[in-house]
């Protein structure tokens, strides 16, 4: 009897004692887990963001970062930046998405980076990495959620190839390029309703279009300034006529003239006439001569 209760004794030390052990390995595994956990979300804290190459920093006081593991390999694939405001009560705070960061590829790396406008929460700007080396490669900029403007490095060089002008509907309207890489533009397309209708291009390098071609033109034609001297002199259609040379030309159907109607002649004015002549007053008889009796014979 005596050695039954001992056997009894030893194996319920043996369940306590392994219960224990059992519960303390739960409990370090537990840890463990949760401790692997905080390691992992403390590195998502602390991934680097980047954008054009450079680190991107956002202010914790200001802006909340949500991050988003789509194909569940511990790596986020989307990633949102809100921005916070005052709530309309107090201690709330209201969150307006800023901008969205996206792994398209799942490589780790941010390929896509779109940035809303904050006052009516459409698309601003997104840039793109097209080739997946962690540089932006295309820059496109909206007005109204439309894109307006895109800007091409087609020679991953980080400097723009191409850019692109949209109307207010997303129609392309006119393309400019940099075809030898010196920052400068020295080729352009100019688009009617989406349809190309001419072709400039810069030949010697002054940053000015001298060569033009319609859509239906094989070739390219020399585009004349205005001041630039022609060989063999300046031809018949150019030149100037001097003003002493320039001759009326007769109208169609003229109109006879009227007959010259002779000038009137100012009315004459009539002549004074002459005063009267004065008559000599009479003299009295008495002063009168006699007239002599003839002479007797």
């Amino acid at each position: 009897m005596h050695k039954l209760l001992i056997l009894l004794a030893a194996t319920l030390f043996l369940i306590v004692g392994c219960g224990s052990a059992q519960e303390k390995q739960n409990n370090s595994n537990e840890s463990s887990y949760e401790q692997q956990q905080a390691e992992a979300q403390k590195k998502k804290d602390e991934r680097t963001l980047m954008s054009r190459g450079e680190k991107v920093n956002f202010d914790k006081a200001i802006y909340e970062i949500k991050q988003y593991d789509i194909n569940k390999d511990e790596k986020p694939d989307i990633i949102n930046i809100f921005k916070k405001a005052p709530g309309e009560r107090t201690g709330d705070v209201e969150l307006t998405l800023y901008a969205k960061f996206m792994d398209l590829n799942h490589d780790g790396n941010i390929d896509v980076w779109r940035y809303f406008d904050e006052k009516t929460g459409s698309v601003a700007t997104e840039e793109l990495d097209l080739d997946f080396d962690g540089k932006v490669d295309r820059v496109d900029t909206f007005i109204d959620g439309i894109v307006r403007k895109s800007e091409y490095d087609f020679q991953f060089d980080s400097k723009c190839d191409i850019t692109k002008f949209y109307d207010e509907k997303g129609v392309l309207l006119n393309l400019e390029s940099d075809l030898n890489g010196d920052g400068v533009a020295d080729y352009w397309e100019y688009y009617n309703n989406g349809v190309i209708e001419r072709v400039e291009k810069d030949t010697n390098g002054d940053g000015k279009a001298d060569a033009f071609k319609r859509s239906n033109d094989v070739d390219f034609t020399e585009i004349v300034a205005i001041d630039k001297k022609f060989e063999g002199g300046v031809p018949a259609e150019f030149k100037e006529t001097p003003a002493d040379e320039i001759k009326a030309e007769p109208e169609a159907n003229p109109e006879p003239e009227a007959a010259a109607q002779p000038e009137a002649q100012p009315e004459a004015k009539p002549e004074a006439e002459p005063a009267p002549a004065v008559q000599e007053e009479s003299k009295p008889a008495s002063e009168e001569k006699a007239p002599e009796a003839p002479a007797a014979e």
